[in-house]
C-alpha cells in the first residue's frame, strides 16, 4: 500500500506545481476538491442510465470541508485501482470460460470485432462502445457466473417493504442474495439458459437483477475501467486467435474458499486463426 500511496502523492504534487492535466482519476478528484472548496455548482451529465443511477444527490449538503486532501486523493485513487484490476481479472476469466464453452458465439464476437475494429485496426473508445454483442456476452457471462452471490447495503431510513408490515430500520445492514432473481423469467427473457440476448435492450432486461457491479450510488467504482480492459483484451485475443476448451475444463467455474482463484484453473488453448 505504501508503494501506491507514494506514486499517487508524487503525481498529485507534480500536477499542483506544473498545472499538467491528463484527465485521469487524479485530475477528477482534484477538480472535485477545488469545486467544493469554492462552492461552485456543476451540472451533472450522464453517459447512460447506469451512470445516472450512480449519481450522488448532494443538493442538501451545505458545506463540505476537506481537511485532509491527500488522504482523500490516495484513498479514492487506490480504491479505483484495486476495484478496476480485481474485477478485470475476474471478468476475463469468467468470459474466457464461456467463450470456450460456446464457440459459435465466440465466432459472432469475432465477426463483430472485424466489422467494427478490423483485423489490425486501432482500438478507440468509440469502437469499444460500438461492440454491442460483446457487451451483451460479457454481461451474460457475469450473470451466469454466480460469483457474486450477495451484496450488502446500509438502510438510510426506515423502510416498509411494500405489501407487508415488515419495516427495515434505519442503520440496518441488509444482505441481498442475488442468485434467485437472476434466474427469474420476469427479469430476463431466457433466464435459465446462457443467452447473450438476455441483455438485448429490446428484451427489457431488469438492470436491478444484474448485481455483478451493483447498482445505484454504491455501485462498483471500477466497473467502466474493468469493462474497457476486458473488451480491449478480447479484441486483441480473438481477432488473431480462437480460444478452445481444454480437456480438463469444467462446465461450471468454482472459486476456492479464499475466493482468490478458480478451482482447477482455466485450461484453454489459443489457436491461431488462418482466415
Amino acid at each position: 500500500m505504501a508503494f501506491f500511496k507514494d506514486i499517487v502523492l508524487k503525481t498529485y504534487k507534480q500536477r499542483l506545481e506544473s498545472g499538467e492535466r491528463r484527465n485521469d482519476i487524479i485530475d477528477i478528484i482534484m477538480d472535485e476538491i477545488k469545486r467544493t472548496r469554492t462552492g461552485g455548482a456543476q451540472k451533472q451529465e450522464f453517459e447512460d442510465e447506469f451512470e445516472k443511477g450512480a449519481a450522488l444527490d448532494t443538493t442538501e449538503i451545505k458545506e463540505r470541508n476537506y481537511t485532509d486532501e491527500e488522504s482523500i486523493l490516495v484513498a479514492n485513487a487506490v480504491l479505483f485501482f484495486f476495484a478496476g484490476f480485481d474485477t478485470s481479472a475476474f471478468g476475463i476469466g469468467v468470459v474466457s470460460h464461456k467463450l470456450c464453452l460456446y464457440p459459435e458465439l465466440q465466432e459472432k464476437i469475432y465477426e463483430e470485432i472485424i466489422d467494427v475494429v478490423g483485423i489490425d485496426g486501432k482500438i478507440t473508445p468509440e469502437k469499444l462502445g460500438a461492440l454491442k454483442y460483446m457487451d451483451m456476452f460479457i454481461s451474460e457471462a457475469l450473470r451466469m457466473s454466480e460469483m457474486v452471490p450477495s451484496t450488502e447495503r446500509v438502510c438510510t431510513k426506515n423502510y416498509q417493504i411494500p405489501g407487508t408490515n415488515v419495516v427495515i430500520p434505519k442503520g440496518k445492514v441488509v444482505t441481498i442474495y442475488t442468485e434467485d432473481f437472476t434466474q427469474l423469467e420476469e427479469n430476463f427473457i431466457n433466464a435459465k439458459e446462457f443467452d447473450p440476448e438476455n441483455f438485448n435492450p429490446e428484451n427489457n432486461p431488469n438492470k436491478f437483477a444484474f448485481q455483478t457491479f451493483g447498482q445505484g450510488p454504491r455501485n462498483c467504482i471500477g466497473m467502466r475501467y474493468a469493462l474497457m480492459v476486458m473488451k480491449v483484451a478480447f479484441i486483441n485475443i480473438l481477432r488473431k486467435h480462437r480460444m478452445v476448451r481444454g480437456s480438463t475444463m469444467q462446465d461450471k467455474l468454482k472459486m476456492t474458499p479464499e475466493m482468490t482463484h478458480f478451482m482447477g484453473g482455466l485450461p484453454a488453448t489459443f489457436v491461431k486463426r488462418e482466415d
